[in-house]
């Protein structure tokens, strides 16, 4: 094996969670090595958000291998689907130009498999089949087998099929709730990519996974017929499908990005937007520890963070699988309402409701610092502004000034009138009537 490089920042993972954040690491100046390989033969869908996202990354060759948008059908709960389109994405392809994008912003790449990795107190080491990479701060971004759940959903299992079609098929995609799970099928290129998301436990699964694919066709015949001239390419493939949140950051300069920290139930078609929207946290997350920052307050940061985007995507999953549930009351559809219901509540303080004003660690630019908050029961997370107007000190001019003047307000705080009106409507829609009425004495949780 080679000897040992050293960089500042390790990244583990070659997708676009890894290299958003790569990219972003780099913008700041640091010295950043992606390390992994990228072995994702799928297709998928993703929203012109996410398309906005990967653009706005600077991800311009990946963006540019995105096709569509495409039409969008199916169904759900007996009602058709309607909407937007749906760009469709070949990770193989998808997955090459984000290396380009990579390289071209100065990142090394190390395309091998990581084997291993350790902390020795000071700085972790990662094993690869070829080298051996130090690093002051490691982020994984391998995907949901880094994954260490502390709360899950349903246990889900999808079972996906390549295919090609006779002719260039147009950019479409298509969703369908069978009894024992779904499917969804997305067609660009001539190649058609079907998946199909039950139990691990279906009966199907035990006559393998041919059989299995061609139960669901069999409830499912506009998918069926969709794929009647297509030809199946390679054999299929089983992934894990759940939902899943890891919040433990145990040891300083260990982060995570992507599905390492939060992978969605694949029905939310979300999953490549919030793993870009991760690389923002484990950007500032990084250069936080590396410009200094307390290791308590940035690990605090991004689990409260995790949890409260989980709460709130199992509480949308709750809902579309009680919807098919109703509709479908299947053991499948019943046991997994069941279970994305139980996640509902999420991790929130039992003085919620309680206003009140602490500090808590925000996301200030490319940092992450503390900062006094105001902590509400609609925002347990607390909210440091509100139209670039500190909430917290406009609740001590309030409380000083006992009026509710706006042009006063925006004097003392040096804010524009209309951004401070906006503050004080914050407040009044949070419980905060008059002069920061009702709030809690202001305190420092540890």
């Amino acid at each position: 094996m080679a000897g040992a490089r050293s960089v500042q920042i390790g990244i583990m993972g070659a997708g676009p969670a890894a290299v958003a954040t790569a990219c972003g690491l780099r913008r700041l100046g640091h010295d950043v090595s992606l390390i992994g390989v990228s072995g994702n033969a799928a297709i998928e869908g993703i929203s012109g958000r996410t398309l906005s996202l990967l653009r706005q990354w600077g991800l311009a060759a990946a963006a540019d291998s995105v096709c569509g948008p495409g039409e969008r059908l199916g169904g759900w709960a007996g009602r058709d689907l309607t909407g937007n389109g749906e760009y469709v994405v070949d990770r193989a392809q998808f997955d090459r130009a984000l290396l380009s994008d990579a390289a071209s912003k100065g990142v090394t790449i190390l395309s091998d498999r990581v084997i291993g990795c350790g902390y020795d107190g000071a700085r972790w080491r990662v094993l690869t089949r070829h080298a051996s990479i130090d690093c002051r701060v490691l982020i994984d971004a391998r995907g949901r087998r880094a994954c260490r759940a502390a709360l899950k959903g349903p246990d889900l299992i999808a079972v996906c099929q390549r295919f090609r079609t006779p002719q260039a098929a147009e950019v479409l995609t298509r969703i369908e709730a069978v009894p024992q799970g779904w499917c969804w099928l997305a067609a660009s290129r001539g190649m058609s990519w079907l998946q199909v998301v039950s139990s691990p436990e279906a009966p199907s699964l035990r006559l393998g996974l041919e059989r299995h694919l061609g139960d669901f066709l069999a409830a499912a015949p506009k998918m069926a017929a969709a794929l009647s001239a297509a030809t199946p390419e390679g054999t299929p493939l089983a992934r894990a499908a759940t939902a899943s949140v890891s919040v433990r950051q145990d040891v300083p300069g260990a982060l995570g990005a992507g599905d390492a920290v939060l992978a969605l139930d694949p029905l939310s078609g979300q999953g490549m937007y919030e793993a870009l929207r991760s690389a923002t946290v484990a950007v500032a997350a990084a250069h936080s520890v590396l410009s200094g920052a307390d290791w308590d307050s940035v690990a605090r940061f991004v689990r409260e963070r995790a949890c409260d985007l989980w709460r709130r995507r199992s509480e949308s999953a709750a809902l579309f699988y009680e919807q098919q549930a109703q509709h479908t009351p299947s053991a499948f559809w019943l046991r997994s309402a069941a279970a994305y219901t139980a996640c509902r509540g999420g991790d929130r303080s039992a003085r919620a409701g309680e206003p009140r004003i602490e500090r808590r660690p925000v996301l200030n630019g490319s940092l992450i610092e503390l900062r006094r908050v105001v902590v509400t029961a609609r925002s347990p997370r607390g909210v440091w502004q509100v139209d670039a107007v500190d909430l917290a000190e406009l609740v001590d001019f309030l409380r000083a000034a006992h009026t509710t003047n706006v042009e006063h307000a925006a004097q003392y705080l040096r804010r524009p009138p209309a951004a401070v009106a906006h503050a004080m409507q914050w407040l009044r829609e949070h419980g905060l009537p008059g002069p920061a009425a009702g709030m809690a004495p202001e305190t420092t949780p540890a």
